[in-house]
């Protein structure tokens, strides 16, 4: 719980994030150390979005801006959050364990809930990008995988 509220911190600043979310403010992303994180452009990393820590220890999320150029904003929204939630969850403190990736997607669903951002027209944009685009990885093979995770989290 306190980690949700790290990100409800809305007057403590605004990320502004990659090519398509340039226009879009969402809440300042808080680690789990409430530090921070800082949202960087890079065309180089070969997904959507990766969160780390730089090498002064800073969070960050480093966003593919031609990745999101193909994106939906709600979708673009929904891998703020959820690269936001690694750092919440402290999985770029050492806590990245099989079924990180499910619990950043249910934290970044309930967190939109919670602020009341995620429309049921969002939520239908963003699972049919998922479904579409997801990439096997350790916590779904596939997108209708993660879907089925994300309608009961």
């Amino acid at each position: 719980m306190i980690r949700f509220i790290y990100v409800l911190c809305l007057g403590l600043g605004l990320a502004l994030v990659g090519k398509t979310a340039s226009a879009q403010n969402y809440p300042t992303c808080f680690n789990a150390l409430n530090v921070p994180v800082s949202y960087f452009p890079d065309p180089t990393i070969p997904d959507i979005a990766i969160a780390r820590n730089a090498p002064n220890g800073q969070p960050i999320v480093l966003w593919n801006p031609n990745v999101t150029a193909s994106m939906h904003p709600a979708t673009v929204e929904f891998f703020y959050y959820h690269e936001c939630a690694h750092h919440a969850l402290a999985h770029t403190l050492g806590n990245y364990i099989p079924g990180a990736e499910a619990q950043a997607d249910c934290w970044a669903k309930q967190t939109m809930i919670g602020l009341g951002v995620l429309t049921p027209q969002k939520y239908q944009i963003i699972t049919q990008q998922l479904f579409q685009n997801s990439k096997p990885g350790m916590d779904w093979p596939n997108g209708a995988v993660r879907l089925q995770f994300l309608n009961n989290c």
